[in-house]
């Protein structure tokens, strides 16, 4: 397909994202997006991934003036994907991704600087800071037959670092968020082991479980909160539509949550020789 010309596909198609700001329809073997100023900046990324072989990103389409296509992935998303990431080998599967992603963008320089969401430019600088996802929920996945196939929706693509795109995805597939997230969102039987799901992810991208990160994704809870604050006052109208269906309200409580039971996800550290033997004295001082 060419990026140049937009074929006139009609208005007929599949709703995949019923959102008065950012409506996505599915025609044919495309995604239909409404055109931001971003756009061109995540096609070329979309582009580059695709030359090195990053096959579970959506391939580039036509570019119009008021519209931008992708290819469509097939297989399990949105919220049913977030069904399929109970067990151990979903989570390894996804740090698994998440690393041949970051390993595939960290090439990339383009020609023309690129323009992201949030007013940052460029792909990074070769080193720590690159081009994350932005975005790595387990609504954005893609599951066939039991494998991971796509990472979809790049609107929030940006610069930050692979821990950015680390740390917003252990907010979600951890979870750092209560009962009503992981039974209800997750589809979860029993209280998750959370920081065994952390270490299950940090293995499989190839990182330590540490104290670091644990506070980098109570960070990045923040960051979110910030964000979507930031952004509605900026006039965005997604940001504003959420902050008034008390999506911000939401995301503060996951704040307050995670930094209340931060300690559980922190290694056990073993007792101290008094300690243990003042609790096996009970007559002892206390």
């Amino acid at each position: 397909m060419s990026a140049d010309v937009a074929p006139d596909l009609g208005d007929e198609g599949e709703v995949l994202q019923d959102r008065e700001d950012r409506p996505v329809l599915r025609i044919g073997d495309l995604v239909r997006h409404p055109r931001q100023p971003w756009s061109g900046s995540v096609h070329a990324l979309l582009s580059h991934l695709q030359q090195v072989g990053f096959t579970e990103a959506p391939v580039p389409g036509p570019l119009a003036e008021d519209h931008d296509d992708v290819g469509y992935i097939e297989g399990i998303g949105g919220d049913d994907a977030c069904l399929l990431v109970t067990t151990d080998e979903a989570v390894a599967a996804v740090a698994q991704l998440l690393r041949r992603y970051h390993d595939a963008v960290a090439t990339w320089r383009p020609e023309v600087e690129p323009v992201w969401f949030d007013g940052q430019r460029g792909a990074g600088d070769g080193g720590e800071h690159l081009v994350c996802h932005g975005d790595v929920g387990p609504w954005n996945l893609v599951w066939r037959d039991g494998s991971v196939v796509g990472l979809i929706d790049w609107e929030y693509a940006t610069i930050g670092t692979r821990r950015t795109d680390i740390a917003y995805a252990l907010h979600y597939l951890v979870p750092f968020r209560d009962r009503s997230y992981w039974q209800w969102v997750l589809g979860m039987p029993a209280k998750p082991r959370r920081r065994h799901r952390m270490a299950v992810f940090a293995e499989a991208y190839g990182i330590p479980v540490d104290e670091q990160l644990v506070d980098e994704v109570l960070a990045s809870q923040q960051a979110g909160v910030d964000l979507m604050r930031t952004l509605a006052e900026q006039g965005r109208p997604r940001q504003q539509q959420l902050i008034a269906n008390g999506e911000l309200d939401r995301e503060h409580r996951a704040v307050l949550w995670g930094q209340g039971h931060r300690h559980k996800f922190y290694a056990k550290r073993p007792r101290s020789r008094r300690g243990a033997d003042h609790e096996e004295r009970p007559g002892g001082l206390r």
